[in-house]
């Protein structure tokens, strides 16, 4: 089922940053643009679910956003082997949003993509939604969320494949970390891991 607050906020940070963004980065910016938002009572927690991902929050029905005519999705291969970029387009210039909610997205979405992707997914590792889930459970921002600032950005030299090598070690690390508690909760049943 499509969630129009999804499509409209996601087609909204498009259209605030025109030369698009990444996967990951999109699913971190859409996070954090939310919570800001339910942060300023313009909009609901429950407006919009997340799913718990080694690389933090994705929103329920992200993969569906590709199926949005008014944006354009394109595949960048990158040199590391299990990691390809999807860089979502906006296709059309509208506003999405009324005045007030339209500067509250503007303004959040042009402070977050001052950081790069791995301080935005370092970022989301610290909300306590994200910590209190494994991977793969659905959830919505809790109050604990909420009394956190959004992130700010931090100077940093970083280049870009840098950034993918630090998003592929993330990625891998939490990969792993499934694999140890799948295997603990195998050989100890009745642990609490």
């Amino acid at each position: 089922m499509k969630n129009n607050y999804l499509h409209l906020l996601a087609k909204q940070i498009l259209k605030v940053i025109p030369k698009g963004l990444s996967k990951v980065r999109f699913a971190k910016i859409l996070y954090f643009t939310h919570k800001g938002l339910v942060q300023k009572n313009l909009s609901a927690p429950n407006e919009m679910e997340f799913i718990r991902m080694p690389l933090g929050p994705v929103p329920v029905g992200f993969k569906g956003l590709d199926q949005d005519p008014e944006i354009k999705v394109t595949e960048i291969a990158t040199s590391l082997l299990i990691y390809d970029k999807h860089l979502y387009v906006l296709q059309g210039m509208k506003d999405y949003f009324k005045e007030a909610k339209l500067k509250v997205i503007q303004q959040i979405s042009l402070q977050l993509n001052c950081l790069t992707t791995t301080q935005l997914v370092n970022k989301a590792h610290e909300e306590p939604s994200w910590l209190n889930h494994k991977n793969g459970e659905e959830y919505f921002l809790e109050r604990a969320d909420l009394e956190i600032n959004l992130p700010t950005s931090k100077t940093t030299n970083i280049s870009s494949e840098i950034d993918t090598q630090h998003l592929q070690a993330k990625l891998v690390e939490g990969m792993l970390d499934d694999i140890v508690d799948e295997s603990t909760s195998l050989e100890y049943p009745n642990s609490n891991k």
